[in-house]
């Protein structure tokens, strides 16, 4: 019941924090007033997982510092992304999300994105300490 938990608390999370995301963005550079946000579904897997991977690497990784605890998360992030946007490239045969600019590899990942997943890495350990600290499961 514990990993569903995490997984549901971390699905909803990361697809609302992209929702958010987004309607900024658009809002920046469409100056789209609506702040019409958006994610896919598909996401739901890839932001749950960090809920399942986050409590084991936040264990091993607790008593370095704060700044190489970051780019731990942000390497994680970026590879789970990575990975699972080749897996719905095989599968499915297209990724969602497809990136197009110098700074997308494969179509998957964005590079310019590697501090949003830091800070997000950070984000995530938050909500793992603070679960940990209740006892609802």
């Amino acid at each position: 019941m514990k990993y569903l938990l995490l997984f549901l608390i971390y699905s909803f999370f990361g697809v609302g924090v992209e929702v958010f995301f987004t309607s900024i963005h658009d809002f920046i550079k469409y100056r789209d007033i609506a702040f019409k946000g958006r994610s896919y579904l598909w996401m739901f897997p890839i932001y749950g997982s960090l809920g399942l991977i986050i409590g084991p690497l936040y264990n091993a990784i607790s008593g370095m510092p704060f700044l190489l605890r970051g780019f731990i998360y942000m390497a994680v992030i970026f590879a789970g992304e990575f990975i699972y946007g080749l897996f719905l490239k095989l599968v499915i045969k297209k990724c969602p999300w497809q990136y197009k600019s110098k700074w997308a590899i494969m179509g998957v990942v964005k590079i310019t994105y590697l501090p949003f997943w830091l800070i997000y890495g950070y984000i995530a350990e938050l909500i793992y300490r603070g679960f940990i600290n209740i006892t609802i499961y």
